[in-house]
């Protein structure tokens, strides 16, 4: 038995060795390629040609479609042969893959992206007030962004990763930038904020997941945006987000990307050694006492030398506290102790597709960052959910929902309830390196700000939720009828607590820190409920096989209303329940309600003539609640017109050397309606506790009335917008090109001057002109080498200037605008440099040349200014515009001439992309002890370029760092007079504000 077993098991092991071999040879003789097509987006394209050739027989082709997942497959191929393959598709530009060598070994596995045609990419549908153009076909000044562009950027909002990507789009922090998650401004052609519009709802960019958006579209001059009228001002943002698509095969995607977040040129202070020989030689330079003693001197010396010693010693007017300030011998660099680095992540997860009549798109994102203080919380984190989906009810009627939810969390430390960030760094900045940061205890100083920063906190949290529910029907070809309802409920909740801080004794003991008594507990919570209702219909029709006509039609309104309360309580009885009724002392309670609402008709008329000559008018008709009956209504205009002149007949003879061609203009008036609520109303103020005393209380009681303008109306702003589009060699150059003018009229200034007896604030009028001139300039180029290496050049530059062209200022003072001021511009003395012989500092003082800027005496190391008009004093004159005396413009402070440049590549698989912002030219006044270093004893920070000042005594032990008549910084004094002569407005100490950046290399 057993024989006969291992003859059976012998038998069907030589069975599957020889079926083993026979598919192993089948599998040589048998070699197959498969792949995937997908566009530039990632997403599978359905029903490419694909031909495969055989190199050595080119006799011998074969054809196949992708399938809907974009997938191809051959088989039967001969092993080590080598095969070309040629992918066709409409819509796509044809690419061929050569020399493709099948293994004998097994399959090959290939992915494929196909870019899209130019003549497809002038076709490309781009999104308009309500509705949609082809691009060719746009006579508006209109920028489109592919959301692909805003997803592979290492930010957390739209906002940032929008910086550089579009001519005429100024990105902003101001002072903002620093916090974690900072939500930056966005400005289009350099003026207000533009109206944000996510899926034709009104929303926050920067609460948006960058992951979700599909395109923006930027409605840069006034024929673009009229059709939103008193909402657009400064231009509009069309932000689509992405959807399903009907007859779509479920598609999940997940991303997740995040780094490290540090301080570009992050300073450093001196040691405490040289800091208090400097500081001593400031205290010199002014005739006064030093302000570190030399055993002080002694001591820090000694701890430099041996960092084990004690930073501090007891007090010795008052032992039982520890030495400080000056009196304290430690070496601390507190901008290295406080801040690091931080990090930031962003994951984002989402599925889409769809059947015959249905698609869907849901999505849920999540980002989060840390600051850079180490001692404190600073953190930000939001959540995002999307869900959309459209259903055809009929062939003829279309619904939609589109729900976005928001959470966002924002931790932001406080300093002493005196205020956030910006205190944060005024106080670490102006911290002496002398001073101790543990004491001998172990315990934190006061001084060195954490017990201070770590005893309070602000916590933000910002709920919003977005509905909107839109229908089309469609009852006959080309009309159909649009309707949408919005809500957009806003909750906002604030939480900032102040506690008590402790520092130590010499005996160990703590005591309250006096500036953080008492502690505090505040809430606020704030609604905000907007709702917007918009109905409108189009309709295209032809005359003849080359006049097409859209009309379009529709009314909107908008309400949103606020309510706000806020509540303090004084006294916490413990840190570890934090809240009101946790809270024993005084108590204080607010609150603030607002409304407002617009109304709007609407209208547009488009004309196409063989895609030659274009032709496009809106009208807007809006009223607004904020301003008196009379003048609530206004009526806004917009013209524009475009010729493609590569479409003529005679363009044929060019068309070898430019490709496209297309000129256009275009003249539009839009409407301001962006001012305070109830300023036509003479309002009543409500207060409590009157000073004198009624039936033994203090009697609650009214103001008087205030002012009010009966005539404030709309500001209006008039542009003339003219622009060329045209492509070259083959259309791998394509240059875009717009110069513009705006007009701002009725913009609010100030009242005439009434007497000081009217004893009341008067209203604001309609009084002022701006006028703005710009131009945005766009150059792409696209390029090949070889059949796998493509790549690209994307740059952009725009500019533009604001003059005042008209202002109530009589006097011309230059305290305020006035007319032919340009926006931005900085009034300064001109410098002749720094005063270096006595002979001159002698001429100086004898003639009193400069006693307007400082009468006390001039020394060598001071600043000369220059007396340009020759009278022999330096001054301002009456400071007007009329006379000036010896101030001229030395500079402006507005960016100029800020550029994009996109850089990219792309190898088979592999992809690389670079980009570079920047600003090429702007003027910087700084002031300030982080500027200047050396200022009261008290605020003074000293870096290491600080140490550039003027000397012109050796250095000692203890004071002075040796000469250096050579310097950049004046003299330093210590007396605030003294040092202020030194740091008046000037053309020696302005900077240049241009700089180049690196954004983005992935």
């Amino acid at each position: 038995m057993k024989t006969r077993r291992k003859t059976r098991w012998k038998q069907i092991n030589c069975l599957l060795l020889l079926m083993l071999c026979h598919l192993c040879l089948y599998a040589q003789k048998n070699p197959k390629i498969t792949g995937k097509v997908l566009d530039d987006k990632s997403l599978p394209i359905p029903f490419v040609t694909v031909k495969i050739i055989k190199d050595t027989d080119t006799t011998k082709q074969t054809k196949v479609l992708t399938d809907s997942l974009g997938v191809f497959s051959f088989s039967n191929l001969q092993p080590n042969a080598s095969y070309s393959l040629i992918f066709s598709s409409i819509g796509f530009e044809n690419q061929q893959l050569k020399n493709l060598k099948v293994s004998a070994q097994g399959n090959s596995s290939i992915v494929i992206r196909l870019e899209t045609a130019e003549t497809t990419k002038l076709s490309e549908v781009v999104v308009v007030g309500y509705g949609t153009q082809k691009k060719v076909n746009l006579t508006g000044a209109v920028s489109v962004v592919d959301g692909k562009a805003l997803q592979n950027r290492p930010v957390n909002n739209v906002s940032q990763a929008l910086y550089g990507n579009t001519p005429g789009l100024t990105i902003g922090y101001g002072n903002n930038g620093f916090e974690p998650g900072a939500a930056p401004s966005v400005q289009i052609r350099g003026q207000g904020s533009p109206y944000v519009l996510i899926d034709g709802t009104v929303g926050d960019i920067n609460a948006l997941d960058p992951n979700t958006v599909e395109s923006i579209s930027v409605l840069k001059d006034a024929a673009a945006s009229a059709i939103y009228g008193a909402r657009a001002p400064y231009g509009v943002l069309l932000i689509t987000t992405k959807s399903g698509k009907a007859n779509q095969a479920p598609q999940i995607d997940f991303s997740i990307n995040g780094g490290p977040t540090t301080i570009i040129n992050k300073p450093r202070m001196v040691d405490s050694y040289t800091f208090a020989r400097a500081i001593n030689e400031m205290h010199d330079n002014q005739g006064v006492a030093r302000l570190f003693t030399g055993s002080t001197i002694d001591r820090i010396i000694a701890y430099i030398n041996d960092p084990t010693l004690p930073e501090t010693v007891p007090d010795a007017s008052n032992p039982t506290k520890w030495s400080t300030y000056q009196l304290s011998n430690g070496n601390n660099d507190w901008i290295n102790i406080h801040f690091g680095s931080g990090y930031r992540t962003q994951e984002n997860l989402s599925v889409r597709g769809g059947s015959k009549s249905m698609a869907y798109y849901l999505s849920a994102g999540h980002a989060s960052e840390k600051g850079p203080l180490k001692m404190v919380d600073d953190k930000y984190g939001r959540y995002n959910l999307t869900a959309k989906l459209d259903a055809d009810i009929t062939p003829w009627w279309k619904i939609s929902s589109n729900t976005r939810l928001t959470n966002e969390n924002r931790d932001r430390p406080i300093y002493n309830g005196e205020g956030g960030y910006g205190m944060i760094i005024h106080q670490i900045f102006r911290t002496h390196p002398e001073v101790f940061l543990k004491s001998p205890n172990g315990y934190y100083s006061q001084l060195s700000r954490i017990p201070q920063m770590q005893a309070g906190y602000e916590r933000f949290t910002d709920n919003e939720l977005m509905q909107r529910l839109a229908t089309e029907i469609r009852p006959a070809k080309n009309w159909s009828i649009n309707a949408d309802y919005s809500i957009n409920y806003n909750v906002n909740n604030f939480e900032g607590a102040n506690l008590v801080a402790y520092e130590d004794q010499v005996d160990g003991s703590l005591l309250p820190i006096s500036l953080t008594v008492p502690s505090s507990i505040s809430k606020d919570k704030a609604n905000t409920t907007y709702k917007a209702l918009n109905i409108f219909s189009s309709y295209k029709f032809n005359i003849g096989p080359k006049n097409c006509f859209e009309l379009m039609g529709g009314y909107q309104q908008e309400s949103n209303k606020y309510d706000y309360l806020s509540g303090l309580k004084r006294e916490l009885i413990t840190k570890e329940v934090i809240s009101i009724t946790t809270a024993t002392g005084e108590m204080q309670v607010s609150d603030a309600i607002s409304h407002w609402a617009t109304q709007g008709f609407f209208g547009r008329l488009n004309y196409n003539f063989n895609d030659k000559y274009l032709l496009e008018s809106n009208l807007r008709y809006d009223g607004t609640s904020r301003f008196a009956d009379s003048k609530r209504w206004g009526f806004f205009p917009s013209l524009s017109a475009g010729w493609v002149v590569s479409n003529e007949k005679f363009w044929s003879a060019f068309s070898g050397k430019i490709q496209y061609l297309k000129l256009r203009g275009s003249w539009g008036m839009l409407g301001n309606q962006n001012v305070a609520s109830y300023q036509d109303l003479a309002l009543i103020g409500v207060r409590t506790n009157l000073d004198w005393i009624l039936n033994g209380k203090r009697s609650a009681y009214t103001l008087a009335p205030n002012l009010i303008n009966p005539y404030l109306t709309w500001e209006s702003s008039r542009t003339t917008d003219l622009g060329i589009e045209f492509s070259v060699l083959n259309n791998r150059l394509k240059v875009e090109f717009d110069y513009y003018r705006r007009l701002t009229l009725d913009r609010l200034g100030p009242a005439k001057a009434l007497p000081a007896v009217l004893g009341a604030a008067v209203p604001r009028e309609n009084n002022s002109e701006l006028q703005t001139k710009g131009w945005d300039l766009s150059i792409t180029w696209k390029g090949k080498a070889g059949s796998d290496f493509n790549y690209s050049v994307t740059a952009n530059v725009f500019d533009n200037i604001n003059t005042v062209s008209k202002y109530p200022n009589p006097t011309g003072i230059l305290t305020t605008d006035y007319t032919g001021k340009k926006v931005g511009e900085i009034w300064g003395y001109q410098t002749v440099g720094l005063i270096q012989s006595q002979a001159q500092a002698d001429r100086i003082n004898s003639s009193k040349s400069q006693n307007f800027i400082n009468g006390q005496l001039w020394r060598t190391g001071d600043v000369e200014y220059q007396d340009l008009n020759g009278d022999g004093i330096v001054n301002n004159g009456k400071n007007t515009t009329g006379d000036h005396g010896d101030l001229t413009v030395i500079g402006n402070n507005t960016a100029r001439y800020q550029f994009g440049l996109n850089l990219s590549a792309s190898y088979k698989n592999f992809d690389l992309g670079v980009f570079f912002q920047g600003v090429a030219k702007r003027d910087l006044w700084l002031s300030g002890n982080i500027f200047w270093g050396f200022n009261q004893w008290n605020q003074s920070s000293l870096f290491p370029n600080h140490l550039d000042y003027y000397r012109d005594s050796e250095a000692s032990k203890y004071s002075g760092l040796g000469v250096n008549t050579d310097a950049y910084f004046p003299r330093p004094y210590s007396n605030a007079a003294q040092y202020a002569k030194n740091q008046q407005i000037q053309t020696r100490y302005l900077q240049n504000g241009a700089y180049i950046r690196l954004k983005t290399c992935s």
